[in-house]
């Protein structure tokens, strides 16, 4: 099976801010790969996802889990804050347009997300 992966798209977080510009994908892929920086200010990553450029960027939210206190409650998709130097899997698949958002602000410098779509 041949798979087909795209150049890595940036998303520049500028020092002082909670969200990138938008990314552009250029296509909707199967699965989407988030490059995870060293980050020193300890926030959690976060994606927002819209239909089409420039369109409402909304969070992704998680099917409730079976069991538990949460059971009836979807959770906003979150990558914790410990996890530095690595690609996540992020659920969007189908969609082009992202956003990566922090839970608090950088506050030392600025830093590059990497975005790398598959398809299939």
């Amino acid at each position: 099976m041949a798979y087909k992966r795209s150049m890595p798209y940036v998303a520049t977080m500028t020092s002082g801010l909670t969200l990138t510009s938008e990314v552009d994908l250029d296509q909707a892929f199967d699965h989407v790969l988030l490059g995870i920086p060293t980050m020193a200010s300890g926030t959690d990553v976060r994606v927002q996802v819209a239909g089409e450029s420039g369109g409402t960027y909304r969070n992704i939210y998680l099917s409730p889990q079976t069991g538990g206190a949460d059971a009836q409650t979807a959770v906003v998709y979150n990558i914790d804050s410990g996890i530095t130097q690595a690609y996540i899997p992020v659920p969007v698949q189908g969609c082009q347009h992202m956003k990566v958002e922090l839970t608090t602000a950088m506050t030392a410098t600025s830093v590059e997300f990497e975005i790398v779509g598959i398809s299939l």
